[in-house]
């Protein structure tokens, strides 16, 4: 079996800082940026798309699901690990975010590394385990994906490596062998 997950890691929201992270809308560059994403041919092979409920997510899962026709359905373990993020400066975020993706401190605006971790996992072997013979997708964040990559390679990754996501970005798993095949990550085979 090649069965296929597509991992899309959310275009570009709009630069609200007072806004909490989970609020925020794609900014038009979003939008403009997600149609090239959406028009790839292989979206006629997927049957579903899972998104976090996160605006961003939603609103780029959206724009897909409507070119194709495909069903959406919004899954709360998608989400992002940010307990919150609202008034933070970009450079103090970068900071907080990648010292915790990295365990180098455990830091209260965020979900626990390892919590987060073991959620999202659980969460995208369920999806898989639905979609045992079909090709399916997600939509989620940057943040999150790392611990789920960092599961799939079995060595923790971090800062670099979230902040090489680009916005939107896609990746391509085969859900039987959990190998990354394209997009994102592929070359760390």
């Amino acid at each position: 079996m090649d069965n296929k997950l597509y991992v899309v890691h959310h275009s570009k929201g709009l630069e609200a800082p007072a806004l909490p992270s989970s609020l925020l809308p794609l900014s038009r560059e979003g939008v403009l940026l997600t149609t090239p994403v959406a028009e790839a041919s292989f979206w006629n092979s997927v049957a579903a798309i899972y998104s976090s409920p996160e605006l961003r997510a939603v609103q780029t899962a959206e724009i897909i699901a409507k070119r194709w026709q495909l069903p959406l359905y919004l899954v709360d373990d998608l989400r992002d690990m940010w307990l919150t993020s609202a008034g933070l400066e970009p450079d103090h975020l970068v900071d907080i975010v990648g010292d915790h993706l990295e365990g180098k401190v455990s830091h209260q605006l965020l979900e626990p590394y390892d919590a987060a971790q073991e959620r999202i996992v659980r969460c995208v072997q369920r999806l898989a385990r639905e979609n045992t013979d079909r090709n399916f997708a997600i939509v989620s964040h940057a943040r999150i994906l790392i611990p789920f990559y960092s599961h799939l390679f079995g060595r923790r990754l971090g800062r670099n490596e979230w902040l090489s996501i680009r916005s939107p970005d896609l990746s391509v798993i085969n859900h039987h062998t959990w190998q990354v095949t394209a997009g994102f990550f592929s070359e760390f085979k």
